[in-house]
């Protein structure tokens, strides 16, 4: 059930809201647990019992890991059991076939596939890690497992965050699961206002520029020049940060009309001055986890700490703390790569973000005695921009890889390079821009600005929805209207 179709919007949420507040208070959660699963058996009624096997694997775990707290074997045990059970259902769905084709290819092997399975679960990306975080969690000591079945499974399977996140941690939200929420108008508003901003961006802007991206980049020519692969990545990097981003927007914002914040996804990514910088404002739930739940384990493990201090005896001081860091972080995005996906390019545009922020990190006393060498005003405003447009393109760079196959991919990047060709701009864009009607266009204009207003205002410091109040009526309800 996608949040923009009719029976989303004019028949289940309302519904849902009504039966939400009109329940008395020890009844809300199970009326938001079972109104979660007619949502997601809408469209997945299939994958059901996936989800519910998943949920009920780390639901025990995490009882039994507290029952055996003085038994650290047998609490490893269960961790390490839901981890294997958990993560082998998301290999299944997810790479089992992959594992299989690449196999009959380099093997010459002849493993049939696995019927049913080239659909994968609803979520199941997103609430496996978020059931793996609450596990670990409880494994530290973080907090104390969930004894109410009900609670758990709403957090698992709370219909907003099902379709694409973000990855919630169970301590905070846990305390508005257990709140007794009531209908607040002045929520509501400001629920409203987040919803439609992001449908704006993922309706008004992302699905408009789809059409002319793939006009552009699904053609699988290798000669494609390189201006208009250039122009085809910029157009992508607004569809990708619209589309996504507008639909975390729509998530945050549904979730809200219910009482409960959840973990914010993005926060002006573009405005970044560096590409870890980047990373910790886009998917910021996903950073989160990883950092965790794999950076720091893997960071602080004995052979990690030995290897810091041979860095140390050998290169000093800076590459004995930074490359270890160095090295997880290659881990981390290896692993965010495949996460997309099996295919190889999204492990490439993994490994070129680790890489790139890995060398950033080694080589910071090499740029900042040449920024002193060459007298660079470090911290004036000119700078500042002047590093927010250099991470705007190495971001792009990644983009590549992201967006089209591993040849493909490097075939457009060295056309851009090598074989811009600006002429091409104007025999074929014309072409590519006609996959969308021409007022469309107009409306994708003004959309983009209004989010590069907000993404400034928010930059800022400023809480967009609080200036958007501030205007006077007609301009305010002027903005509505666009």
């Amino acid at each position: 059930m996608v949040f923009s179709t009719i029976i989303f919007l004019f028949r289940f949420l309302p519904i849902t809201l009504a039966l939400y507040y009109l329940a008395p208070a020890k009844l809300k959660n199970t009326v938001l647990f079972l109104c979660s699963l007619v949502f997601y058996c809408w469209g997945e009624v299939r994958f059901f019992p996936v989800m519910v096997a998943l949920i009920l694997i780390n639901y025990i775990s995490g009882l039994c890991i507290e029952h055996f707290d003085q038994k650290p074997a047998l609490r490893r045990t269960f961790l390490l059991v839901a981890l294997i059970g958990s993560l082998g259902m998301l290999f299944y769905f997810k790479y089992a076939n992959f594992v299989l084709r690449s196999a009959n290819a380099l093997l010459g092997t002849g493993f049939a596939e696995i019927q049913g399975i080239g659909t994968l679960p609803l979520g199941i990306s997103f609430y496996t890690f978020q059931a793996i975080g609450y596990l670990i969690d409880c494994f530290r000591g973080r907090h104390p497992p969930e004894k109410n079945p009900a609670r758990f499974l709403l957090f698992i399977s709370f219909f907003p965050q099902l379709i694409q996140g973000p990855i919630n941690r169970y301590g905070a939200m846990e305390p508005q699961l257990t709140a007794a929420h009531s209908w607040e108008w002045e929520r509501t508003k400001r629920a409203l206002f987040v919803i439609l901003f992001g449908a704006m961006k993922k309706y008004a802007i992302a699905n408009l520029t789809a059409p002319t991206i793939a006009a552009i980049l699904d053609r699988n020519d290798p000669t494609l020049a390189g201006s208009m692969a250039l122009l085809a990545i910029l157009l992508y990097s607004l569809q990708q940060y619209t589309d996504f981003s507008g639909g975390i927007d729509m998530v945050l914002g549904v979730a809200q009309l219910f009482g409960i914040e959840m973990m914010p996804n993005f926060r002006q990514p573009y405005f970044s001055t560096s590409l870890g910088d980047f990373w910790r404002r886009w998917h910021i739930s996903l950073g989160a986890w990883m950092r965790d739940y794999l950076f720091y384990p893997f960071a602080l493990t004995k052979p990690m700490q030995r290897f810091g201090k041979w860095a140390t005896g050998h290169w000093g001081k800076h590459f004995g703390r930074v490359l270890p860091a160095a090295v997880a972080n290659l881990l981390v995005f290896a692993v965010v790569g495949i996460w997309h996906g099996p295919q190889a390019h999204y492990l490439v545009w993994g490994l070129y973000n680790g890489m790139v922020i890995a060398l950033a990190d080694l080589l910071e006393p090499a740029f900042k005695k040449m920024n002193t060498a060459l007298h660079i005003p470090t911290e004036s405003r000119t700078w500042h921009i002047f590093r927010i447009l250099r991470t705007f393109v190495i971001v792009n760079i990644g983009w590549y890889f992201d967006r089209v196959g591993l040849s493909l991919g490097a075939a457009y990047l060295r056309n851009t390079f090598v074989s811009f060709r600006p002429e091409a701009l104007t025999a074929e864009a014309p072409a590519a821009f006609a996959a969308v009607t021409g007022p469309a266009w107009g409306i994708v204009a003004i959309s983009t600005v209004l989010v590069f207003v907000h993404s400034l205002i928010a930059e800022l410091g400023r809480e967009p929805y609080t200036e958007v109040q501030r205007l006077p009526l007609a301009l305010r309800w002027g903005l509505y209207y666009l």
